[in-house]
Formats: C-alpha cells, structure tokens, sequence
C-alpha cells in the first residue's frame, strides 16, 4: 500500500528517495551499539548510510530479489513499503538484521504488517525532517522548513524477533544527536 498524500509540496520525483538525516543514523548506531551498516539496501550513492547499497535507479538492482548482508539499514520508497517489510522478515529468517523506518500510519496495512512481523517497533516523538536526495532540506514555497504531514516509527527485524513476540518502545532518537 502506498502513501497518497494530496497536500504533499514534495515532488513525485523525490518521494521514493528522500534521505534519512546523518544525525538521526548516528542516533540509530548507538542504540544498536554498532559503528555503521553493512547494506542500505534502498539507496543511491547520495543517499546511502553505508559503504555498500543496492540501487534500482543507478544499477538496476533488486533489493527484493538479492541476498542482504547481516545488518542492513532500510529507508524504502514509501510509495512501496509491504514489500520491503516481507523481504526483511525473510532476511531475518535466513540470519539477517534489518533497521527499517517507515511512515506511522497505524491504519495502512504495511504498519499492521511491521508490527507483525518485526522484532521491535520503535515509536517517536517528533516528525522526522528527510533531506532531499541531494542532501538539502525541504522547504515550502515560502521558504521556511518543511515537516512531513506524518510520524514515521523504526522496525527492527532480528532472527531472534522471528520467535518472539513484538517488542514495542518509545524513543525520542534527538536526544543528544538533533542539530
């Protein structure tokens, strides 16, 4: 299911590819104790948060279609997000983690599938302000700072999550990292 959001001042062309801010990733890494991804497994070179990303747009590759690394990072074109949550369940079965964050809309099928399938689903305070892909911030017409018109949430996929029940927590991931 996708997003459609009629009073988006966003271009069509820069939906699916909208870049998670670095501050919000090195929030993410210390939670997980880790120093950096393995796979943005939905990326180009100007959005990737790791050394190694799959690229539909650059190389013609199929994140769905491929084998993913142990520790993957996932931000997935939000006008196609079910697909990317499936492929990470099946990830994590095969041994693999997955870092996804997607919109919060608890009534669109792909959140009920999320909280289905995840090991965690983390909840956030705060509208997460994407980058454009070039790295600019999105601003309106007016020129002041664009906010998104939703909240988005992180879904973790773990091979242990596969055998547990869904773990639910309450981050604010600015603390200490938001500039």
């Amino acid at each position: 299911m996708s997003i459609s959001n009629e009073n988006s001042t966003t271009a069509a062309s820069e939906k699916d590819c909208a870049q998670t801010p670095k501050w919000f990733m090195k929030s993410l890494l210390a939670l997980t104790g880790k120093s950096e991804f393995k796979l943005d497994v939905c990326a180009n070179a100007a959005t990737a948060k790791a050394d190694l990303y799959y690229s539909l747009d650059e190389r013609e590759e199929n994140a769905l279609k491929l084998d993913w690394l142990d520790f993957n990072f996932c931000n997935p074109p939000f006008t196609n997000i079910t697909p990317f949550i499936e492929k990470s369940a099946y990830e994590a079965s095969r041994g693999n983690s997955t870092f996804m964050i997607i919109p919060n809309n608890p009534e669109t099928a792909y959140v009920r599938k999320a909280k289905e399938l995840a090991d965690t689903i983390i909840e956030m305070p705060f509208r997460l302000k994407f980058l454009r892909p070039n790295g600019e911030k999105f601003l309106s017409p007016k020129g002041t700072e664009n906010s998104p018109k939703f909240s988005c949430l992180v879904a973790i996929f773990t091979p242990i999550g596969i055998k547990a029940s869904t773990r639910f927590m309450y981050h604010d991931f600015r603390v200490g990292f938001y500039k």
